[in-house]
């Protein structure tokens, strides 16, 4: 909007708080609000695209910063955080009129002491706007103990370091994930100080200083208070100190802030004695801790404990453990005795970082990875607290495993019908309970996900009837007896066509069976979807009357040889 419409839009506001308003700059506005004898000056900062962007709003009042819940050391007041937020664009003045109520409301309620909790569960937001970030992979606790930094000297600041990486020295986090093996930075000992009560921010806009974190001390529990002096008596003089501050939320969560003291001079550590010399410097902490990053990615905190076995590691089985990975399971237990080649590549969760184009150094062979080895590095690599146990191995060997046998689930993604119906016999045999069957149809057609309680029925539950067993699935989308098979290359090239597309809807299904196992206990159903014939096969009933996903229950078939045996 340009600067002549604007003026216009403001002009027209009859909002009952607002006294008077002016231009401070090109796209700044000053708004003079009132509300209970208070007077409010506030600044609106206008963005081009206005009004399909909301303008930034800034309290100008520094003695109140500080002391007022959703505004910053910086003055910001944040309004609205939501990203799904929805407004009428075409109605600009009544959009500036919600606005300005809703920021006077809220800096009312503020002096009111109606959102104090707010005010004090956003310590770690109010200095957001001014403090560096770091990694932490620290969880806190309300015990006060010596945490383990990472600190980087640059070439730019010889005597002052870094910090790097904040982690527990009683939990160690997984070095296979991201770029960690790579970080050899020096390790110190920083103190922990948690407070038993929530804090606000130094008054009338104030920096933190020495002696205001000095004076927290009394914020301790009396047995962190005799914690504190054993480690404070270690502690020696020195020109620079790190002290991790928390404090509680209302949620249960605490509020977590990284503290950096340099001085120029060598010094007592600044919780002995607080000085003016000391210059503190704030960091933001970018918590990597588990239950944070499941609770902030969607994932399941619950799964954390679970354990799955994967059978089958190949297009639909790799998507799977990803998928249970980032729904936040534990432990993936992958089996499979199958090598990752190129082949895989367009239709694998696996790429090219997985393949082996160099030659073994004593026999010249190239060699490539098995997709269990290099399915488990990357899921290492992209999870820091998942654990993996790759075994490749066929099935046969693995059925004694008991890293099979102790899984709370066993999935089986190997996609050969009658290799499904063996396992499905095996598994029976050796008393596992919870089992999902998957797999795709040919050419794009469809996929299943087949949850069971193998005590109550199983596989071949499907495959029969009152009369006993046939080679017809009841799920089956596809009519036997047709080719489905492609080979490119010669019959030692022999595949059956679907894509990355298909295996994923497959594995979709799957994750959400598993969730639902996990979590709910539910069995015996069967999921599936469908696709378009764009290849013209021939296609049972089932395809014709089935919506495009379709869940079905399923029971025990009195015809079936394995369970009424």
């Amino acid at each position: 909007m340009s600067q002549v419409p604007l003026d216009e839009v403001i002009d027209q506001i009859k909002s009952p708080h607002l006294i008077t308003w002016k231009k401070d700059a090109d796209t700044h506005y000053i708004f003079s609000l009132k509300r209970r004898r208070v007077i409010w000056e506030i600044q609106l900062r206008f963005q081009a695209n206005f009004p399909f962007s909301l303008p930034s709003a800034y309290l100008l009042d520094s003695k109140m910063i500080g002391s007022v819940a959703h505004v910053n050391f910086k003055g910001h007041i944040c309004v609205e955080a939501s990203d799904s937020l929805l407004w009428d664009y075409t109605r600009p003045v009544e959009v500036l009129e919600c606005l300005l109520d809703k920021i006077v409301k809220l800096l009312d309620d503020s002096i009111l002491k109606v959102n104090r909790v707010e005010l004090t569960d956003e310590y770690e937001g109010y200095f957001d706007c001014i403090a560096s970030p770091v990694n932490s992979f620290y969880e806190a606790t309300a015990t006060l103990e010596y945490a383990s930094l990472k600190v980087f000297q640059t070439n730019s600041q010889k005597k002052k370091a870094r910090p790097v990486l904040l982690n527990s020295k009683r939990k160690k986090y997984n070095d296979s994930y991201g770029n960690l093996k790579k970080d050899n930075s020096q390790v110190v000992n920083i103190i922990h100080m948690p407070l038993n009560t929530a804090v606000l921010p130094p008054k009338n806009n104030g920096k933190v200083s020495s002696s205001y974190v000095f004076d927290l001390i009394k914020k301790l529990s009396p047995n962190n208070k005799v914690r504190l002096d054993k480690l404070l008596r270690k502690e020696k003089a020195h020109t620079q100190f790190f002290v991790l501050l928390s404090m509680p939320r209302s949620e249960g969560e605490r509020t977590q802030l990284l503290l950096n003291f340099t001085t120029d001079k060598s010094m007592v550590h600044p919780l002995l004695k607080p000085s003016f010399d000391w210059s503190v410097e704030l960091f933001q902490l970018v918590r990597n801790n588990q239950s944070y990053l499941l609770e902030r990615g969607g994932a399941y905190g619950n799964l954390a404990n679970k354990k799955v076995a994967v059978v089958g590691c190949g297009s639909v089985g790799g998507e799977i453990a990803v998928m249970l990975a980032k729904a936040g399971v534990g432990e993936l237990t992958l089996i499979d005795y199958d090598l990752f080649s190129v082949d895989n590549i367009y239709r694998h969760r696996l790429g090219g970082l997985s393949l082996n184009y160099l030659p073994d150094k004593n026999t010249g062979d190239v060699r490539q990875h098995s997709k269990v080895n290099a399915l488990a590095s990357m899921l290492e690599l992209d999870f820091p607290y998942i654990k993996t146990n790759p075994k490749r191995q066929e099935f046969c060997a693995a059925i004694q495993d008991n890293d099979l046998c102790t899984s709370d689930l066993v999935i089986v993604a190997v996609g050969s019908p009658i290799v499904n119906l063996e396992i499905n016999r095996q598994l029976k045999g050796i008393q596992v309970r919870n089992v999902i069957f998957c797999w795709n149809e040919a050419a794009g057609i469809g996929g299943h996900s087949v949850l069971l309680n193998l005590r109550e029925s199983c596989l071949e539950c499907l495959y029969s009837s009152e009369e006993g067993y046939s080679n017809h699935c009841q799920l089956n989308l596809l009519e036997n007896g047709q080719k489905l098979s492609k080979n490119l290359t010669g019959c030692a090239g022999t595949f059956t066509p679907f894509s990355y597309l298909d295996s994923s809807q497959t594995a979709a299904l799957v994750v959400k069976h598993a969730i639902d196992n996990l979590l709910l206990g539910t069995h015996s159903k069967a999921l599936s979807w469908k696709g378009d014939n764009q290849s013209g096969l021939m296609v049972t009933d089932r395809y014709h009357k089935m919506s495009l996903k379709e869940e079905v229950e399923l029971k025990r078939q009195n015809g079936c040889g394995l369970c009424c045996e």
